[in-house]
C-alpha cells in the first residue's frame, strides 16, 4: 500500500482539500494517484453522501478511505432537500462526475486491480448515482463503454421506497419534538397528497424510479459486488424495502451481502459499531 499521507482535515472547514466542480459536485485528487504502487488500490473513490449532509459528518468517511487506499482520488456526490423536492437539478451535476469517471478510467486497469468502490448513503445518494448511470451512459462516445467501469457498491440505509410515514420522519429531520407535534398534521397531509399526486401520474414517482435504477439500469451492469449496510431501527427507510431490493438483486445475477445491524438509526450505522463497518467495506473491496 502507498505510504501518501493523506490531506489533513481541518474542524472548520473540513472538506476545504476538494475542488468544487458543480455545487454537488467535489473532487480531490491524491498525489500518489499516479504512483505505481496506485495500481493496486483503487483509481478512484465515489462517495454519495445523504441528504443535506454536514461536511463534518462526511469528512468521517472520506478520512477513513484516504487511510484505507492513500493512492486514490475521491469523488464526492452531494445532496440537498431541493434535490429530492426538484430531482431535474441532478442529472446535469451527474454529467460533470461522469466526465471525472470516465477521465479516471481512460487506461485500462490490472486485471487484478481492485473496483471502484461507490458509496452510497440514503436516498439522497441513491438519486445521484441513480443518474450517475445515466449520464456516462448518454456521454458515452461511439467507442465508449457505456457501463460504468467495474465497481463494489456499498448501500448504506438505502433503497428504499416512498411511505408516508417515512417521508414525514424524513422531512421532520432536525426538528424538536415540540416543532413535530405541531408540523405532523401539515407533514402527513402533504405526504397524503403526494403520494395520490403519484399515483394519479400528476408528479413522478422518483425515488422509486431511483430504487429500480440500481437493479436495472444499463450503467452499473458491470458491477462486481454489492453489500446492504441497513437497520429495522431505521426510521426512514423500511427495512424490508432493503430487503426486498436485495433478493430482486440476486435474481438478476448481482452477487449480494446482506450486513444487518441492531438498533441504529438512520445512517448511523457507522456510529453503532465502526470496527463492523469498515470491515464490511473492506471485505466488499476484496472478496
Amino acid at each position: 500500500m502507498s505510504t501518501t499521507s493523506t490531506v489533513p482535515v481541518t474542524s472548520t472547514k473540513p472538506l476545504s482539500f476538494m475542488e468544487k466542480l458543480d455545487p454537488l459536485v467535489f473532487y480531490y485528487r491524491s498525489p500518489g494517484a499516479r504512483s505505481t504502487s496506485a495500481d493496486h488500490q483503487p483509481r478512484l473513490i465515489i462517495i454519495s453522501s445523504w441528504t443535506d449532509a454536514k461536511d463534518a459528518h462526511i469528512a468521517k468517511y472520506i478520512v477513513k478511505y484516504q487511510s484505507l487506499y492513500p493512492a486514490a482520488s475521491i469523488l464526492l456526490l452531494r445532496c440537498t432537500m431541493d434535490c429530492i423536492l426538484r430531482p431535474s437539478q441532478i442529472g446535469p451535476a451527474m454529467k460533470v462526475a461522469a466526465s471525472v469517471v470516465r477521465a479516471a478510467y481512460q487506461t485500462p486497469v490490472l486485471s487484478n486491480s481492485p473496483p471502484l468502490p461507490i458509496h452510497i448513503l440514503s436516498g439522497g445518494g441513491g438519486s445521484n448515482i441513480a443518474n450517475l448511470y445515466e449520464q456516462y451512459a448518454a456521454t458515452a462516445g461511439p467507442n465508449d463503454d457505456k457501463r460504468l467501469p467495474p465497481h463494489v457498491t456499498i448501500f448504506d440505509s438505502c433503497p428504499g421506497l416512498f411511505r408516508i410515514p417515512r417521508a414525514v420522519a424524513f422531512v421532520s429531520v432536525g426538528l424538536s419534538f415540540f416543532q413535530q407535534l405541531i408540523a405532523a398534521p401539515f407533514l402527513y397531509a402533504f405526504a397524503v397528497f403526494w403520494t395520490l399526486s403519484m399515483a394519479l401520474g400528476l408528479l413522478p414517482n422518483s425515488l422509486g424510479d431511483w430504487y429500480k435504477s440500481h437493479n436495472h439500469d444499463l450503467g452499473n451492469t458491470a458491477e462486481v459486488r454489492r453489500v446492504y449496510i441497513y437497520s429495522a431501527a431505521d426510521a426512514l427507510t423500511d427495512y424490508r424495502d432493503v430487503e426486498t431490493h436485495a433478493v430482486e438483486a440476486k435474481t438478476k445475477g448481482f452477487s449480494v451481502a446482506l450486513e444487518k445491524y441492531e438498533g441504529s438509526a438512520h445512517v448511523a450505522h457507522l456510529l453503532k459499531d465502526e470496527d463492523r463497518y469498515w470491515d464490511i467495506v473492506r471485505r466488499v473491496m476484496e472478496d
